[in-house]
């Protein structure tokens, strides 16, 4: 979240403000309630560049510089999340508190994590339908240029987020590299996105790594049972926290597959004009029930569904809440509350319960789904063949995080009003994050003025 110099100087406070302090490199105590509540906060208020952008400040946070987890194990719960479907970040937010401080820690660093964002979606929801039809949005506009220049320091945040952790998850073996490698190009293979794809392309990574290391111990037995012991968590196991009980995991993921199967027969059996604020909540359940792959995929998905099947709002207002979530802090989810609050406007419904029904309705299936799989991994994560594919599948999750990087620039590239110059700002966001070690936000920020600059200067094409 902050600089390496900012942090240089904190580890220097002096012990009366222990909050402040960075954790010495074996330290395995827990995040406190209290510490857990600053840190996700305050991720949530300045956590741009998307859910691959997250991903790598938890990591920096919980790994590198707080020590809360062993990188392993930070590993492991990426790969758990990203077989779910959901948004990753949002439950890596989650899982990260409950191994930490059991439910009650999940809930907290969670809540925290996605509020601010959404409670700064919901304000610009309500008054956006207003401000395009006044063209406030339209290309051409400082404020279509500056959402362009933000987005594209994302991209950049992203790239960074890639690199840095699959310096750390592939290293310079050879096996890991390839399938991250594979991962990325069969992701961007197809022309439209494939929701099967993701979990297919983890799962076969897995298997992949599981089969390598079963037939090298075939051939040198002692030596790969000595590299699997190696390979284990250096972390105190007992430290982990997983939540629910198994029963309770199992009754939570019971619970909601009843209620994907009754709001689908409900949305079936009856036209949308029939309690239309049921309809909303269960599109997005849906969605968030049923597609893997986090943003890249869901935006589509909803896209179709909201605008062209349903013509509940117009694209141009889809787009509008897509840039704007871009430019916001905390999950790209976050449009789900913009887009409800459009949706109930142009049906003459309450703004807020639209917002908070989509929401709800988005989120819910990947928080139920973390918190009732993340006790299943207890068991899971002591497995022989399991621990063999982890490799694999942490690779893997890595290829969909680089995939990502080109998807979305294509989609700046589409909806940017200057597309070299929305390069141009990429490349100099990430210089600033990479080699000047600038903050994040900052970065973000430096973005947009550079974009205000560019179409400033009558940089269009």
């Amino acid at each position: 979240l902050l600089s390496d110099d900012a942090f240089k100087q904190m580890s220097s406070t002096p012990p009366s403000t222990p909050l402040l302090e960075t954790a010495p490199p074996n330290n395995t105590t827990p995040a406190s309630l209290w510490l857990l509540a600053y840190h996700f906060l305050i991720l949530g208020c300045t956590g741009f560049g998307g859910p691959s952008a997250h991903v790598g400040l938890f990591e920096t946070l919980f790994v590198e510089r707080k020590h809360w987890l062993d990188g392993a194990v930070y590993a492991e719960l990426l790969a758990v999340c990203q077989m779910l479907p959901g948004p990753t970040s949002t439950q890596m937010s989650f899982a990260l508190g409950i191994t930490q401080q059991g439910t009650l820690g999940g809930l907290i660093s969670g809540l925290l994590f996605m509020l601010p964002g959404a409670v700064l979606m919901t304000t610009l929801g309500v008054g956006t339908a207003e401000a395009l039809k006044r063209g406030l949005l339209d290309h051409g506009t400082w404020t279509a240029a500056t959402a362009a220049g933000l987005s594209s320091v994302g991209v950049a945040l992203i790239g960074n987020a890639a690199l840095s952790l699959g310096s750390k998850i592939c290293g310079t073996v050879r096996l890991q590299m390839a399938i991250c490698a594979a991962s990325a190009a069969l992701t961007l293979l197809p022309s439209k996105p494939v929701p099967w794809l993701f979990p297919v392309l983890l799962v076969s990574g897995g298997a992949v790594s599981a089969v390598d290391k079963t037939v090298r111990m075939s051939a040198r037995s002692d030596a790969v049972a000595q590299e699997d012991r190696d390979a284990q968590p250096s972390i105190d196991r007992s430290s982990i926290k997983f939540g629910l009980r198994a029963w309770q995991g199992a009754c939570v993921v019971g619970i909601w597959a009843c209620m994907l199967l009754g709001f689908s027969v409900f949305a079936l059996s009856t036209p949308t004009s029939t309690q239309p604020q049921l309809h909303w909540f269960y599109t997005f359940f849906y969605t968030g029930s049923l597609v893997y792959g986090g943003g890249p995929v869901v935006l589509p998905v909803l896209q179709t569904i909201i605008c062209d099947r349903n013509h509940w709002i117009r694209d141009a207002q889809f787009l509008a809440a897509l840039g704007l979530a871009q430019a916001m802090p905390g999950p790209m989810f976050n449009l789900s509350p913009f887009l409800g609050a459009v949706i109930a406007q142009s049906a003459g419904t309450n703004v807020y319960v639209g917002a908070l029904l989509c929401w709800l309705g988005i989120f819910a299936p990947g928080v139920m789904m973390i918190f009732g799989v993340l006790p299943l991994w207890r068991g899971l994560r002591n497995n022989r063949i399991y621990q063999r594919a982890v490799p694999g599948v942490s690779a893997s999750a890595v290829g969909l995080i680089f995939a990502s990087i080109f998807s979305l620039h294509a989609s700046l590239q589409a909806s940017s009003p200057f597309p070299s110059a929305s390069d141009a700002i990429a490349v100099t966001g990430f210089a600033l994050i990479r080699v000047g070690n600038v903050p994040a936000p900052l970065s973000v920020l430096c973005g947009g003025v550079l974009g205000v600059l560019a179409w400033a200067c009558g940089i269009e094409q």
